[in-house]
């Protein structure tokens, strides 16, 4: 993501926040597309963003949070 001037603290800090919040989204979204069973977390959950139920699911969710990330940045 480029670089921005920022008029404020704050308006920097919102914008990475719906960036995390739109990231995560899209997550979800494509775990469930794949048949992960999964769902957001609240209450900034020290144990992460996403809660998924079956730990054999580990390495595809792992996979595809690579292949968004690597997709998100190159925006």
């Amino acid at each position: 993501m480029a670089d921005r001037e920022w008029q404020t603290d704050e308006d920097k800090k919102i914008n990475r926040l719906k960036a995390h919040r739109d990231f995560i989204t899209w997550v979800i979204n494509r775990l469930k597309a794949e048949g992960i069973p999964c769902e957001r977390t609240i209450g900034d959950d020290s144990r992460g963003d996403i809660l998924y139920y079956n730990s054999e699911d580990e390495p595809r969710v792992k996979e595809i949070v690579r292949q968004i990330n690597s997709e998100y940045n190159k925006s």
